[in-house]
């Protein structure tokens, strides 16, 4: 297959699998799942997860100011960029929802679905693919700059309780492992884990990252390589690049 079809097929599965992804990760289940501890960190958003009281809080986005902010097709090269079908269903739905089972787990859905608690005030989303077959999805949440950084502490605090597994009504959820946190950004944290839906098991690499008052959440997964899922890093970076100092 030449290179052009191959990244147009890979671009439409890329859609068809992030799309089918977040769905999967839209509701919650009554199942318990057992959860470990890895390194000690608070679950509230006091300590480093608390904006420098030195200079003024950065209000959210608006919603006008984050659709500009998305990465657009053409921005990043050797990048597909498209929309990502049903990303405000799935995200309302994930809240709407009752989490995960632990519910301490639940931020981790949260993420996945693109959204998170408290609701963001502007979100949006992109998936991104290569003809490597390396989907990265991305999705910006506007918040208040303390809402944004204790949701990431609740992030944390979630990868750190839930490396046992945890399940929601449409899969589980398995080897949840902590990441070196991101180096960009105010703060971040990055994690793997492992979804099965529908029987299908799918590695998936995530990484969170705060810039001020906005949440950049890209999660990874390969069509091709199923053990390559970090985020493709010219994609994290062109993302980041685009955010308000």
């Amino acid at each position: 297959m030449s290179h052009e079809p191959r990244k147009a097929v890979v671009a439409a599965v890329a859609l068809s699998f992030a799309a089918t992804l977040l769905v999967g990760c839209s509701s919650s289940g009554d199942d318990d799942a057992a959860n470990g501890a890895r390194k000690k960190i608070p679950e509230t958003s006091g300590g480093d997860h608390t904006p420098e009281k030195t200079r003024s809080a950065r209000p959210p986005l608006g919603k006008a100011a984050l659709k500009k902010a998305l990465l657009r097709k053409g921005e990043v090269k050797g990048v597909d960029v498209e929309p990502l079908p049903g990303d405000e269903a799935t995200a309302r739905l994930a809240l709407a929802g009752g989490g995960a089972k632990p519910a301490a787990c639940s931020p981790l859905v949260h993420m996945a679905a693109h959204t998170s608690v408290p609701a963001p005030e502007s979100r949006g989303s992109v998936t991104t693919s290569r003809d490597d077959g390396l989907v990265t999805s991305v999705g910006l949440l506007g918040h208040r700059e303390g809402d944004a950084a204790k949701i990431v502490a609740d992030v944390e605090a979630a990868v750190n309780k839930c490396t046992g597994g945890f399940r929601d009504e449409s899969g589980s959820y398995q080897d949840v492992v902590p990441l070196p946190d991101p180096t960009e950004g105010d703060e971040g944290v990055s994690y793997s884990m492992k979804s099965t839906v529908d029987g299908q098991r799918m590695p998936l690499t995530f990484t969170v990252v705060r810039s001020g008052s906005t949440l950049a959440i890209f999660f990874g997964t390969n069509l091709i390589e199923p053990d390559k899922t970090e985020p493709a890093p010219e994609v994290v970076r062109a993302q980041l690049a685009k955010l308000p100092d």
